[in-house]
């Protein structure tokens, strides 16, 4: 039977209210704290319309991981595509995926409450493989094109480099998540950056003064 607009409007506002209270629950308490009971207490739904609209738990987890991942990757591409430079388009990557994490702190503290449960959760650990593989595309197909267009050393490992770059934005990011005051992210993110476009300048590319 087809559904008509208004039960598809209605499914998809249930379905986002479940996964905001899902998210909710996992960035206060964890992935222990998110159960169907706990859903059913925050919404007041009933048991019946959240497995009416998600199959199982293990459906709204890989959902809530996803709708993280979506919202701490929102700005890269336009940020990276209006950016004149290639060296401003590296310094954007670093930039939009540190600020993604800092920007979205629930997202952020849900991807990494799932980062314990990589090797015992297929499906966390494929939504991260997912976004650890996008990442990384990203910057090898950002250096490479620079690389082509002559602003980036030729001898440069674009599969190396786009992974470190990677590494450099998980590292910081984690450490800002656990201790926020502990360093200066933006000087980080800066020191980052140049060191980034100190290599890409290479032989192949003459140093800008």
């Amino acid at each position: 039977m087809k559904r008509t607009a208004a039960q598809k409007s209605l499914r998809d506002l249930r379905r986002t209210q479940i996964v905001a209270a899902a998210r909710a629950l996992v960035a206060q308490g964890g992935l222990d704290a998110l159960t169907i009971g706990a859903l059913e207490e925050r919404l007041g739904f009933s048991r019946g319309v959240i497995t009416y609209h998600f199959d199982d738990k293990d459906e709204i987890v890989e959902e809530v991981l996803r709708s993280a991942v979506d919202d701490i990757d929102a700005d890269t591409t336009a940020q990276v595509a209006t950016a004149p430079t290639f060296d401003e388009k590296l310094r954007a990557v670093l930039r939009t995926k540190l600020h993604g994490f800092s920007a979205n702190r629930e997202a952020g503290r849900i991807l990494m409450t799932f980062w314990g449960r990589l090797w015992s959760d297929k499906r966390a650990r494929s939504v991260n493989q997912e976004l650890l593989a996008r990442y990384r595309d990203q910057s090898r197909s950002l250096i490479q094109a620079g690389q082509a267009a002559g602003a980036f050393a030729r001898d440069a490992d674009a599969d190396a480099l786009g992974a470190l770059l990677v590494g450099t934005v998980i590292g910081l990011a984690t450490q800002q998540a656990v201790q926020e005051d502990a360093f200066d992210a933006e000087a980080a993110l800066d020191e980052a950056a140049r060191s980034f476009a100190a290599r890409l300048s290479g032989p192949s590319r003459p140093h800008r003064a």
